[in-house]
């Protein structure tokens, strides 16, 4: 049976991970979004319209959680809000290294560009094969993703076979020692395996609290019901 500390130390552990992991999610479809509406930005520069025209048009469209942003953006700048510090407060509400750098790019196109429609093209160009990279890279590592997690469970078989026939074979009859250590090296390697993960597919260790919470999940119904 599971040790209490153990599974009260895992069960806040796995609680702590799903919230950092849904604002995680949160900020992701701000930043899965983006590219549709820079996309709508660009359509309407193509026209002819400048970039305030374009941002303040762009409203009406539909861009999930990224939506309120950009309305409150567009609120700024009809109430008399310059629109660089418009932009800045929309960049400072998205909070994302990837947009902050589009935003940038926007800026300066506006301010020294002759032709905004052409510029903003090819950082529409820029962004969109940005996100083709990163959907090849997530194709490219999901099976590694799966081998991990094969790795995984062979770990558990290799744990069970020690505890259930190695030890016992050797004529040691106290195993609840060996029963506490075999737990904690379990949970221990549930976490680091985990936040490997979302380093490796995603590159971001807190893409990595989903996987730490599935390992963690199965390491306790193991513990549980198994070792």
């Amino acid at each position: 049976m599971i040790t209490l500390i153990v599974f009260v130390l895992s069960a806040i552990l796995i609680c702590f991970s799903a919230v950092i992991y849904y604002n995680y999610l949160k900020n992701k479809e701000i930043l899965e979004f983006f590219p549709k509406f820079f996309q709508e930005i660009y359509n309407n520069t193509s026209t002819g319209m400048s970039l305030v025209e374009s941002v303040r048009k762009s409203k009406e469209g539909n861009y999930g959680r990224l939506t309120p942003l950009i309305r409150n953006m567009c609120l700024q700048i009809e109430w008399g809000t310059p629109f660089q510090i418009a932009l800045e407060n929309f960049e400072r509400k998205a909070n994302n290294k990837f947009i902050k750098k589009i935003i940038t790019l926007a800026e300066r196109a506006a301010d020294f560009s002759t032709d905004i429609g052409n510029t903003m093209r090819e950082i529409n160009e820029y962004i969109y094969l940005t996100k083709e990279l990163e959907r090849e890279r997530s194709t490219e590592l999901f099976p590694q993703l799966i081998s991990l997690y094969f790795i995984f469970f062979v770990f558990l078989g290799i744990i069970f076979i020690i505890f259930s026939f190695f030890i016992p074979s050797i004529g040691i009859t106290n195993l609840s020692e060996y029963k506490i250590l075999f737990q904690h090296i379990i949970i221990i390697e549930a976490i680091l395996s985990g936040i490997a993960m979302g380093k490796i597919t995603e590159n971001s260790y807190i893409a990595g609290l989903k996987h730490l919470t599935i390992l963690l999940l199965v390491s306790l119904i193991f513990l549980f019901f198994i070792l």
